[in-house]
């Protein structure tokens, strides 16, 4: 299988790096104009995917008076208008289930599927969005594994209304009989799913239901190798094709000609992080995600600035043949499927720039292929 490149795409003004000088770089946030553009220049290259992250309160006061994480635009309604401003690439939409009724959930995901005419996916994240205090009779109603206890019901309800003229579903925390309204006819029988669960719970999930297990850039390849081992475990235990989940990993990427370019961009990044921001975005990470906190345990003593510049990316910056040579390397060797590519400053001429100057190697080096050879499927 070739790899599937996706642009992780950029629902707040600077969703990786901890800086208010890299921020002001970006383009509105806040212009439909803006998300057109990005996501028409990701289909012109030929990305496979957009992919959309969530978050439901900030990491801390500096970064929101800074602005790195405030606005964040919700995902499925952006989602809607990137898919309206496109007509072949796909889109990823991070939805929080704990937040969410599954049946709100369902008739959201009808109505992006059969508009976008199958190019919709699920991103399905049990946490709280750094936002458990918002509500704290909530998530202190559910403790870790019994959230995806309840993202598991609500996987199950989602099928049905998928798949079926009605829904009959009697478990622990949901119960449901009846029908629904929606355009469900053209939906696909199942979206395709992703999850980025490293607990055992997370991993059960994702064994039962993903199609792509999402890992941050910076997990090592030991750990990839044991959860990646764990996870097809449990899907064939299921039913499921073992090699059904693929491995999706997260980079940051500045590609240039020459090694020299991309290190002016990337020490400019580097230079411009403000540390207090990223002293709250790693409390935040750590204190929620569990799929983060042992990324960043694992790291020893932590550098800041590094952190901060990415975020918990994997760092690709340099020359098209550096960055190239180490794409091929996460999908020989750790065996990646996707990478979904972030970027510091994210205009339609640095997405332009990927398709210039990365992907026409990547295609060289037969790990990847334009989507049009596969009808844009996934």
């Amino acid at each position: 299988m070739s790899l599937r490149l996706g642009l992780f795409y950029p629902n707040a003004l600077s969703i990786h790096v901890m800086s208010a000088e890299v921020t002001a770089a970006n383009l509105d946030l806040l212009d439909f104009d803006t998300h057109r553009q990005v996501a028409q220049a990701a289909e012109e290259i030929g990305l496979d995917y957009m992919f959309l992250a969530d978050a439901w309160g900030p990491f801390g006061p500096k970064a929101r008076a800074a602005r790195v994480q405030d606005p964040v635009l919700l995902s499925p309604l952006l989602g809607m208008h990137l898919l309206a401003s496109t007509t072949r690439i796909r889109c990823i939409t991070t939805v929080h289930t704990t937040w969410f009724h599954p049946l709100v959930v369902a008739r959201m995901g009808a109505a992006l599927d059969a508009m976008s005419k199958g190019r919709w996916g699920i991103n399905i994240v049990t946490g709280s969005g750094f936002a458990e205090y918002l509500d704290p009779d909530l998530f202190g109603r559910f403790s870790h594994d019994e959230r995806y206890e309840y993202a598991e019901e609500i996987a199950e309800v989602l099928t049905q209304a998928w798949s079926q003229d009605r829904i009959e579903f009697d478990g622990k925390h949901l119960h449901m009989s009846g029908q629904l309204v929606g355009p469900f006819t053209a939906q696909q029988k199942r979206p395709l799913i992703v999850s980025a669960g490293a607990s055992d719970a997370g991993r059960q999930f994702a064994g039962r239901y993903a199609d792509y297990i999402f890992m941050p850039g910076r997990t090592p390849q030991p750990e990839i190798d044991q959860r990646l081992t764990d996870i097809r475990r449990i899907a064939s235990g299921h039913g499921r094709a073992a090699d059904a989940v693929k491995l999706q990993m997260h980079a940051s990427i500045v590609v240039r000609e020459k090694a020299e370019e991309a290190k002016a961009i990337s020490d400019w990044v580097a230079d411009n992080v403000d540390l207090g921001i990223t002293a709250e975005y790693l409390n935040a990470v750590r204190g929620n995600i569990s799929t983060y906190d042992e990324v960043y345990r694992s790291l020893g003593d932590l550098n800041l600035r590094q952190v901060g510049s990415v975020a918990g990316a994997r760092k690709i910056h340099g020359s098209a043949d550096e960055v190239a040579e180490h794409i091929e390397m996460l999908h020989r060797k750790f065996g990646c499927d996707g990478i979904a590519m972030t970027l510091p400053v994210w205009k339609p001429e640095e997405i332009r720039r990927l398709g210039a100057l990365l992907l026409p190697r990547l295609r060289r080096m037969g790990i990847w292929q334009h989507p049009e050879s596969r009808d844009w499927s996934w």
